[in-house]
């Protein structure tokens, strides 16, 4: 029996997993980290993500025999910017996805080529959020660190270099940078160009499932590990839980609900929305592309309202529970779920939340349903701008909050499809993982393999009643947001 390493790199935890050759998960551990965030700011130590690496390889080592461990992988946290050295010294702290204090410089590139032409090269809107940007802002800003520079490296890429000395990236990881053609495969030279900074700033891009190199020995000594493990190059987390919802074919869709949530699947094509709600990444299967729309607090708002209520004795089930003793539409209330303003269907930084349609007869639990279909309506906005272009009746659903059958079924309502639930419904970036090892390193010959990791166990499906009733909501949901924008800047701005 051969073994694969699967490691996701995430915002607030690093999950290592170790996949037999058979598809069976054998353990996965977890490192729990800190990124600082500051307003606008949100950056993290990359030592931390390195460090974590280490340590979740060691723990699972010990589990098999080293020299049947044959590689190793990523899924990871994607648009950051990180600059380092000559030496592969790190520069600053990474600035990560939510760092989004480049929004001046993101508008100057805007001036120069136009919204829409930067959009078609890209495939993404010209966003604070994107590594160009905060490239850009490193070199308004922070001159003497631009100085110094070498490359421009994301969180995975980091990690890879200093297992094992070479800096490369791969496309999907690429094409969440703002500065690649989804259209060529390469570095965009008008973006990098426009955006006046180092071309050479940028590293060498390979296919997520070709090899970085083997071990460093002294890293395969930390880590318990063969030195003739191989690292594969991995790719950014949105195209690996792609894969690993089992959406490897043409127009093959899903949704992932966690902190945030997003619809996304995999095409032959470049996707590009004539509203730009929707953004497209190169994906990790090579050739393909992965469209989505992301929103920013999903989880996020559910959270927030188990703090609001101070009910910390009380679990996401139990307010489960809560929501499912309302009728669909909680009685007229209706949440906005734009805690930390939001990217799709709207793009808008200063939008904020809100409960709207307050009555004195509304309890703690109409608060709960109406959480769980404000982030649904987003959702279905969303799903309608796919709709233009694809017929989508049904979607595969992961992601940890996606095990709750109450969750599930209010969101096959409100988005009116049928949800397929896979069996490992919170191992999707993790299966990606292992499968890019398991080609990198030759012992698989492609992405079929996935049947043997994945298999769909559970069907909700939409009911017709409530979806009547929820086609009334769709609109409100919609207005509301529409109704509330300017005061919402107003807001912000003071």
């Amino acid at each position: 029996m051969k073994y694969f390493l699967a490691h996701d790199l995430g915002t607030s935890g690093l999950k290592s997993s170790l996949f037999s050759s058979e598809g069976k998960l054998i353990k996965s551990v977890i490192q729990e980290y800190e990124a600082e965030f500051n307003g606008r700011e949100a950056t993290q130590n990359p030592l931390i993500l390195l460090h974590s690496v280490i340590k979740g390889s060691r723990q699972l080592a010990d589990l098999v025999d080293q020299q049947d461990i044959l590689a190793m992988s990523f899924s990871a946290q994607m648009n950051a910017c990180l600059l380092v050295d000559h030496k592969g010294n790190p520069l600053h702290d990474t600035f990560i996805w939510a760092d989004t204090r480049s929004e001046e410089q993101a508008e100057q590139l805007i001036q120069k080529l136009g919204f829409d032409q930067i959009y078609q090269i890209t495939g993404n809107r010209a966003s604070a959020n994107y590594s160009l940007y905060k490239l850009m802002w490193i070199r308004d800003h922070q001159p003497e660190i631009y100085k110094k520079a070498y490359k421009m490296l994301q969180a995975k890429d980091y990690v890879s270099f200093k297992l094992t000395g070479r800096m490369v990236t791969d496309h999907s990881d690429a094409s969440g940078t703002g500065a690649y053609d989804i259209n060529q495969g390469i570095w965009s030279d008008k973006m990098i160009e426009a955006a006046q900074v180092e071309k050479n700033f940028f590293p060498d891009i390979i296919n997520s499932i070709e090899p970085v190199g083997s071990l460093l020995p002294e890293m395969a000594d930390q880590m318990n590990l063969s030195p003739k493990t191989l690292v594969i190059a991995g790719g950014g987390d949105g195209p690996c839980a792609t894969v690993g919802a089992g959406c490897i074919s043409d127009n093959e869709f899903y949704l992932t609900y966690g902190t945030s949530a997003w619809i996304g699947g995999t095409t032959n094509e470049p996707v590009f929305d004539p509203d730009y709600a929707l953004f497209c990444f190169a994906h990790v299967i090579p050739g393909k592309f992965m469209p989505l729309g992301t929103m920013q607090a999903a989880g996020t708002s559910y959270k927030y309202l188990k703090n609001l209520f101070e009910d910390f004795d009380l679990s996401a089930k139990d307010y489960d529970q809560l929501a499912k003793e309302i009728e669909p539409g909680s009685n007229g209330l209706i949440y906005l779920p734009y805690l930390i303003g939001e990217r799709s269907p709207i793009w808008d930084p200063k939008a904020s939340a809100a409960f709207i349609g307050i009555r004195n007869n509304h309890k703690k639990a109409h608060y709960a349903r109406a959480v769980l279909e404000g982030i649904a309506y987003n959702l279905e906005w969303i799903l309608e701008s796919f709709r233009k272009t694809k017929n989508i009746d049904q979607l595969v659903i992961t992601g940890g909050g996606a095990v709750s059958p109450v969750l599930r079924q209010i969101f096959a309502d409100i988005l009116n499809v049928d949800f397929i639930v896979p069996q490992n419904i919170q191992e999707s970036t993790s299966i990606a993982a292992a499968i890019m090892a398991g080609i990198g390193s030759d012992y698989y010959p492609d992405f079929s393999v996935l049947e043997k990791f994945l298999y769909m166990k559970d069907k909700t499906s939409s009911n017709p009643q409530n979806v009547k009733i929820y086609q009334q909501y769709i609109p409100l949901f919609k207005k509301s947001y529409l109704s509330l924008k300017e005061l919402m800047s107003n807001l912000d701005e003071l």
